[in-house]
């Protein structure tokens, strides 16, 4: 939003005060605000009115939040924003904040509340969003802190607050020192008087946050001279509010009324460093941003009085007891529209009737003792194949025009269907396209005609231990070298596009060989959907899994709020399973969001088929062979 009064028009009504008005009949006068006068009086605007410092309580957050939209600006680091941040929040920095506005990458129209770490940095942004005209801008008290103190990611915590109070002034001073106050030449702004704003304040945030702990601040005291900015009301300056006084050599500015080009200003030095101090440093930033863009070498005393003397305060003060853990994003923020159709999508992958197949024994069961509108099988092999033979009464429907023949070339438009094809891989592309057409009853023939008839068998020669041949078996867990990534973009598609696309691109599959072949052009994400006791090669007769690969824990990983942020959108990603049955459902909607995913042919039973105790196929003993009268009459 920007509606504020801009510092243009602010600036005309300073030049009045400065300037006064003519009589009428005598010759027009042109003010000539000088530079430095220009920014005086557009910064003064601001932080001389109660909307400085302007934060807002977790609380208060998390209500607005419910009440109605609100832009969240993150500008913590990358690492930390992806770890865990406010759902929906928007992440930029210091240096980008301008460019991000500008561009739209961070929309307007809503309520701004800026989040940092600690409160303190986000200051210096709020004041360069308020100078820049936008309006209703505020910062999260306490930043990130206050969202979840207990929060905690590998080595990163949210709570930057706790370890920072205390009681490191043991010599507060009770003496008045204004009346050593001194005027100074104002510092000479070299811009346009009409650029000036928009060019200090655009600096200032390439600069970054300046600020200054109270340890370093008596390290820098010892080598040079410097001027110390106590920025509150006289009284507790001077200790007669409990206070127990302030830092020795401080002077007193008070806030809201100091710090206008005709007040206190001039008595800031311009060939010293300047620190500035108020309770928790949320007001602080701002009023050091401020001096900063006036020509001034300034810096905010970090944490402010709550590492002073944090015991005898009575307000202004942290206290992580009184902040509620509030849930976080992990990753990017992804769209309203991919987060509508992920949710949609994951609703079905995470539930046991992922990837819901049926053994040819039960099929044979039910096509034996069932009327013709009992099931309706779908055969999505090709033609010629399903010439040579098919299950009796069954429908051949090419996969990219299986959802346009139910109704038409297969009269019946309600389950229960069952999907075969040759392996029972290809069936889980279908199967995943009907449950999200909105189908029930969908199950995939397991290990597909091959478990049907011999005839048919394409399992026996695909299997093997091609992993264990190679000598490349790994138990290295990956998982630690995640990283996270934007998600794709879907904007303007629905369902339906995306469940067409997947369709129309035909079952998307790769081979061991050809897996390993590609490794040596380019990257590729290996997505392992195993449980971690198998991948890690301790349980089922796993030996391990495929180098490099991540493991996925099935039906409990894929959701924005789990590990889909971690798949990269730049590399072709292969998932792998027991059978792949799995495998092809899973690729099979990662490429409707938008991902570049394939299914690793015949999963595990290609790599280390041997030592299996599960998941495994085999020609005999598991698996009954009707013979051809059980087939079409046309074998």
């Amino acid at each position: 939003m920007k509606t504020r009064l801009t510092w243009l028009l602010i600036l005309m009504l300073a030049l009045t005060v400065f300037w006064g008005c003519s009589d009428d009949d005598d010759d027009p006068i042109t003010p000539t605000a000088t530079a430095f006068e220009t920014m005086a009086a557009a910064g003064a605007a601001y932080i001389n009115t109660t909307d400085c410092p302007g934060t807002i309580s977790s609380a208060d957050l998390q209500a607005a939040m419910d009440a109605g939209p609100v832009t969240v600006i993150d500008i913590r680091n990358e690492e930390y924003f992806l770890a865990g941040h406010i759902a929906g929040a928007y992440r930029s920095s210091l240096g980008t904040l301008i460019a991000d506005l500008s561009s739209g990458a961070i929309p307007a129209g809503n309520p701004y509340v800026i989040a940092c770490y600690s409160g303190q940095s986000a200051g210096h942004a709020k004041i360069a969003m308020e100078l820049l005209g936008y309006s209703d801008v505020k910062t999260l008290l306490f930043g990130m802190s206050s969202w979840d103190p207990l929060w905690t990611s590998g080595d990163l915590t949210m709570d930057k607050w706790t370890s920072k109070c205390g009681d490191a002034l043991l010599d507060a001073e009770l003496t008045n020192n204004n009346a050593d106050l001194t005027e100074h030449t104002f510092p000479t702004l070299t811009e346009s008087v009409d650029g000036v704003v928009a060019a200090r304040v655009a600096d200032m945030l390439t600069t970054g946050f300046k600020g200054i702990s109270y340890e370093d601040l008596l390290v820098l005291q010892d080598t040079e001279e410097v001027f110390i900015m106590n920025y509150w009301g006289q009284d507790d300056y001077d200790g007669t509010t409990g206070m127990p006084g302030h830092i020795p050599g401080a002077f007193q500015f008070t806030p809201y009324g100091s710090l206008g080009i005709d007040q206190m200003l001039v008595n800031l030095p311009t060939d010293k460093k300047i620190v500035v101090y108020c309770w928790t440093g949320q007001h602080s930033s701002q009023i050091t941003a401020y001096l900063n863009m006036l020509g001034y070498e300034a810096l905010s005393l970090t944490n402010g009085a709550n590492h002073l003397f944090y015991n005898s305060l009575t307000g202004h003060k942290w206290d992580a007891a009184n902040y509620e853990s509030r849930d976080l994003e992990v990753g990017y923020a992804a769209s309203a529209t991919f987060t509508a159709i992920a949710e949609e999508l994951l609703e079905y992958v995470n539930s046991a009737d992922c990837p819901g197949v049926m053994t040819a024994t039960d099929l044979n069961e039910l096509v034996t003792n069932a009327t013709p509108d009992d099931v309706c099988i779908i055969d999505i092999r090709a033609q010629a194949d399903f010439d040579l033979g098919h299950i009796d009464g069954a429908y051949q429907v090419d996969l990219a025009d299986l959802l346009t023949a139910i109704g038409t070339d297969i009269p019946l438009d309600e389950g229960p269907f069952v999907v075969v094809c040759k392996s029972g891989q290809t069936a889980g592309h279908a199967k995943l396209a009907l449950e999200m057409a909105g189908y029930v009853g969908v199950k995939s023939l397991k290990f597909g005609m091959s478990s049907w008839n011999a005839d048919f068998d394409v399992w026996t020669g695909s299997i093997g231990d091609a992993l264990v041949d190679d000598g490349l078996v790994e138990t290295t867990n990956n998982n630690g070298d995640l990283t996270w990534h934007a998600y794709p973009n879907l904007d303007g598609e629905t369902m339906a596009t995306r469940v067409d696309a997947m369709l129309a691109g035909g079952f998307k599959k790769i081979t061991y060989t050809a897996l390993k072949d590609l490794e040596q052009v380019e990257d590729v994400f290996v997505l392992n959907y195993f449980g971690e006791s198998d991948y890690m090669g301790e349980t089922n007769g796993v030996p391990g899994h495929y180098p490099g690969a991540y493991q996925f824990t099935p039906r409990s990983s894929l959701g924005i709020m789990e590990m889909l942020g971690n798949i990269p959108t730049d590399q072709k990603v292969v998932v792998y399973c027991w059978t792949g049955q799995t495998s092809s459902q899973i690729a099979a909607y990662l490429n409707m969001l938008g991902y570049d995913a394939y299914s690793l042919l015949y999963g595990s039973n290609g790599m280390f088929h041997s030592t299996l105790e599960y998941g495994f196929w085999t020609a005999s003993g598991d698996f009954d062979y009707w013979a051809p009268d059980a087939l079409a009459a046309n074998f």
